[in-house]
């Protein structure tokens, strides 16, 4: 952090405002991301936590809302909300270790009849835990005993023959239910999310290569990797984007992001969308992996 950034003195609203429009998002745009509602944002931007549901929700929305931004929410938390303040600032000044010695409640101690009530649990307890084995074992024991009679009386007999009719030997093992691919024609592509990611893609295509293109709003950065090796890293504009042939073969694509919400992915001229980021989550910094399965 910047010395700016610890001054006890700069309210944590005014920094998350800051965070916000640096990173060039509005307050709507913040609030799709997180999934907190737009009054409760407002709030602490002007440092408000009485309009806050509870006193519970502070460190979390101010947490949740840091990461949004592009900030380290756990420390953002730690460095200036230490033991749950709300008031905005830091504060500097901590109790005594003297006085607070003052406020430690009575210790109650229990009574005599609660101390021989526990010695007497205490002492009956390896008894019950005895009889609750032996009962259990009872059990075991007669379970075995009428599975093995049942046994027994299903088995043939020592005398008994065994017959073979030509319809069982004739008999052929059925075939195994083969599941065929589906083939996509040239020119289509299929891109689905795989379920419980928020980063991960599954990929079908009909065309030997394919196309990747890069797209923002507003001035950010991106990279690429292809199997693993790194092809591309630069700058992306509203005016200049940048595209990467994805060779035959190609296995796993991965895209890094480090502003998203104002970042765009197609492949083959398909828009690749992204779901919320999950909770802790960065919105601005994401990671893409596109796998292939053709």
């Amino acid at each position: 952090m910047t010395e700016e950034n610890l001054n006890p003195k700069m309210n944590i609203g005014e920094k998350l405002k800051s965070a916000r429009e640096k990173a060039g998002l509005s307050i709507d745009e913040v609030q799709k991301d997180t999934k907190i509602q737009k009054k409760y944002l407002v709030a602490i931007e002007n440092d408000d936590f009485e309009a806050l549901p509870g006193k519970f929700y502070v460190r979390a929305f101010v947490k949740t809302f840091a990461n949004a931004v592009g900030l380290n929410g756990d420390k953002f938390v730690e460095d200036y909300l230490p033991n749950n303040n709300v008031t905005g600032e830091v504060k500097s000044d901590a109790k005594p270790v003297k006085d607070q010695a003052l406020t430690v409640s009575r210790v109650v101690r229990p009574t005599p009849t609660e101390t021989k009530a526990k010695m007497d649990f205490r002492k009956y307890l390896p008894l019950g835990v005895i009889a609750v084995i032996v009962v259990i074992v009872l059990v075991v024991v007669g379970f075995a005993v009428v599975k093995t009679h049942n046994d027994s009386s299903d088995s043939a007999p020592k005398n008994s023959k065994v017959t073979v009719s030509n319809d069982d030997v004739k008999k052929k093992p059925a075939k195994k239910k083969v599941t065929k691919k589906t083939t996509l024609k040239k020119g289509e592509t299929k891109v689905e999310p795989v379920k419980d990611s928020t980063s991960d893609f599954t990929v079908q295509t009909g065309d030997d290569t394919s196309k990747l293109e890069l797209s923002a709003t507003r001035f950010t950065t991106a990279s690429v990797k292809i199997n693993g090796n790194q092809v591309w890293t630069g700058s992306l504009t509203p005016t200049v984007g940048h595209s990467v042939d994805i060779p035959k073969d190609t296995k796993e694509v991965n895209i890094s992001l480090n502003n998203a919400p104002i970042s765009s992915v197609k492949l083959n001229n398909k828009a690749v969308v992204m779901s919320a980021p999950a909770q802790g989550q960065s919105a601005t910094q994401r990671q893409m992996n596109l796998k292939f399965n053709n």
